[in-house]
C-alpha cells in the first residue's frame, strides 16, 4: 500500500491535522506537505492525534513510518531492543497456560510492583518473561517481524495466552502469535485481585490505547470515578523515538501538566510526568501498593534480569 499516495489523493487542506500536532504547527505543514518532507520522517511522535481530527481519517503515523522504513536508523535501539541486554526469559520447563510479559520498562520502572505480579503468576502456576516487544524497532524503520524467541517460548510451554503489563506491548503483539494477546488489567481482573479505586482519578491515556481504548475499558470498570482531564496533551513526549530530534516538542509535552496527580498505565508516560507531577499506576494501585515510579532505569532493569 503506497500510503502517501493515498495522503496525496483524499487530504482537504482543513488544516485540524496542523491545529492540534505540535510537530505540524511547528513547521507549518499539514499532512499532505508532510508527504514531501521525508527529512520530518524522525520528527512525529506517532500518537494518531492527526488521525483523531482528520475528516478523512489520514494519519500522519504512517507516512512517517513509510519514510522510516526507506532510511531506517537508530542501529542502537535495534541491536539493544532485539536482543534486549536485559531480558529475562522463562525457566520453567514445564507448561504455562499463561505467561506474564512485563516488557522491558514497566519492570525498569515498576520493580516492586513487577515482583509482586510475578509471585502472582507463580502462585498459579505460571511463568514470566522480560523482553522487548520490539516496537521500538518497529519505530526505528526496521522490518516489524514477530519474535522468535516469543514464538517458542509459546510453543515450549504451550502457552495459550500472553499477558501484557504494557500498552504498548498489547498493541505491538495482538494478532502477531499462536496465543491470545491480553492485558494484565483482564488477568487480574479475573482472578478478581482488584482492589477497586473509589475516589477521582484523572486518566492520562498512553498513546497506544488512547483513541480505542481497549485496554481501559476492564480500567474503568474499577475506576468508574475517573475523568478525562488531560486533553489538550497529546503525548508524554518519549512516542515515535521523536524526542532527540524534536526535544523542545517533547519536553513541552512533558511539562504541559504539572502540580497534578495524574493515574496512568504506561510506565513510560509516569516516567515521563513525574518530574512534574505525583503519577499513578493502575496495575500498582489496584494491587495495594501504589509504588512510586523508579527513575533509575539501569540499576532496575539490571536487577530484573535475575528476578527468579
Amino acid at each position: 500500500m503506497d500510503y502517501l499516495k493515498i495522503v496525496k489523493d483524499n487530504c482537504i487542506k482543513c488544516g485540524l491535522c496542523t491545529d492540534n500536532c505540535p510537530f505540524l504547527s511547528k513547521y507549518s505543514i499539514n499532512l499532505l506537505d508532510f508527504t514531501k518532507r521525508e527529512d520530518l520522517a524522525y520528527s512525529c511522535f506517532l500518537c494518531n492525534k492527526c488521525s483523531d481530527v482528520c475528516p478523512k481519517n489520514l494519519n500522519g503515523k504512517y507516512i512517517s513510518l513509510a519514510f522510516r522504513q526507506n532510511t531506517p536508523k537508530y542501529k542502537l535501539v535495534k541491536l539493544t531492543k532485539e536482543s534486549y541486554p536485559f531480558r529475562n526469559l522463562p525457566k520453567n520447563k514445564g507448561k504455562s497456560r499463561d505467561l506474564l510479559y512485563l516488557g522491558c520498562n514497566f519492570p525498569a520502572f515498576y520493580p516492586e510492583t513487577s515482583k509482586t505480579l510475578i509471585d502472582l503468576f507463580k502462585d498459579k502456576g505460571f511463568d514470566f518473561s522480560i523482553d522487548c516487544c520490539k516496537n521500538p524497532v518497529k519505530s526505528s524503520g526496521y522490518k516489524d517481524t514477530p519474535s522468535k524467541l516469543l514464538d517458542d517460548q509459546i510453543k515450549n510451554l504451550d502457552i495459550d495466552r500472553i499477558v501484557t503489563a504494557c500498552p504498548n506491548c498489547y498493541h505491538q503483539m495482538k494478532n502477531k502469535y499462536d496465543a491470545q494477546i491480553i492485558s494484565i488489567f483482564e488477568w487480574l481482573e479475573e482472578y478478581n485481585y482488584i482492589k477497586d479505586i473509589d475516589h477521582e482519578c484523572n486518566v492520562f491515556y498512553p498513546c497506544s490505547d488512547r483513541y480505542n481504548r481497549e485496554i481501559f475499558e476492564v480500567i474503568k470498570r474499577h475506576a468508574p470515578k475517573w475523568q478525562d482531564k488531560f486533553k489538550s496533551t497529546n503525548c508524554c513526549g518519549a512516542g515515535g523515538l521523536a524526542s532527540k530530534k524534536e526535544k523542545e516538542i517533547a519536553d513541552g509535552m512533558a511539562q504541559s501538566i504539572k502540580n497534578d496527580e495524574i493515574y496512568t498505565y504506561c510506565a513510560t508516560c509516569s516516567m515521563r510526568f513525574s518530574k512534574y507531577n505525583k503519577v499513578h499506576h493502575f496495575v500498582s494501585v489496584f494491587l495495594g501498593i501504589d509504588e512510586e515510579v523508579n527513575t533509575d532505569y539501569l540499576k532496575n532493569a539490571l536487577k530484573a534480569k535475575f528476578f527468579k
